[in-house]
């Protein structure tokens, strides 16, 4: 591996999740790119890389977890917990926040996330990062109402990842959360302002430049602080 920084992205098969793996091989990194279902990694599949190692993980199964640190077998510099979905931009009432639909979204992006730092931790490298995909949709203030599950996982992410942050900037491994933008993807939609290829050239490129002063804030993709 030529002694290359390594990254671990979770949700790696599409949207943000494939443009960052392909980004980071750009960049030189050794990618590490998890998926849940291989009926949906032909785009992930057919990336020709040495540098790219793809895994099959469902990040809500602690099990599955436990069970990949063999395929692994090195450090991780770069934690990406970007496993997510959205029930739909409904508000509380409507037919898309189903008991059910609201309880995948917390389980995917909340304990997800939870349980993929949780079993990883002792393979991320000395000064380490951890980064969660997280929006703007999850910051306190603000006048929506739409996709209110969705709005509040990520607001749960904001607050585990501050949790996360203190409980590892002894260790000095930095814990940072990051808003993409707006972005076309199944997601953002069509009309979104940024393309998936933008943001992940801005993410990679503000991932870099983390320092321990970083630890514990949210950014906007182009680097930019964010209240939350």
């Amino acid at each position: 591996m030529d002694n290359k920084k390594t990254i671990f992205i979770t949700g790696a098969n599409r949207g943000i999740g494939l443009a960052m793996v392909k980004e980071s091989l750009k960049n030189n990194f050794f990618v590490m790119g998890s998926y849940r279902k291989k009926s949906n990694t032909q785009d992930l599949m057919s990336l020709d890389s040495d540098n790219l190692k793809t895994i099959e993980l469902d990040v809500t199964d602690e099990d599955a977890i436990k069970n990949i640190k063999s395929k692994i077998n090195l450090k991780i510099d770069y934690l990406i917990c970007n496993a997510g979905i959205n029930n739909g931009y409904g508000s509380f009432y409507n037919e898309d926040h189903t008991p059910k639909q609201m309880i995948d979204v917390f389980n995917v992006n909340v304990v997800g996330s939870i349980l993929t730092v949780r079993n990883l931790i002792d393979l991320i490298s000395d000064s380490g990062k951890i980064i969660f995909i997280s929006s703007i949709m999850g910051v306190q203030n603000h006048e929506g109402s739409r996709a209110t599950a969705y709005r509040a996982s990520k607001a749960a992410v904001n607050n585990l990842m501050i949790s996360i942050s203190n409980d590892l900037k002894p260790k000095g491994i930095i814990v940072t959360a990051f808003h993409p933008g707006w972005v076309q993807t199944d997601m953002g939609g069509p009309n979104a302002s940024l393309t998936a290829e933008d943001s992940a050239r801005n993410l990679i490129y503000n991932f870099l430049k983390l320092t321990i002063k970083d630890t514990g804030l949210l950014f906007n993709y182009d680097g930019k602080l964010m209240d939350f």
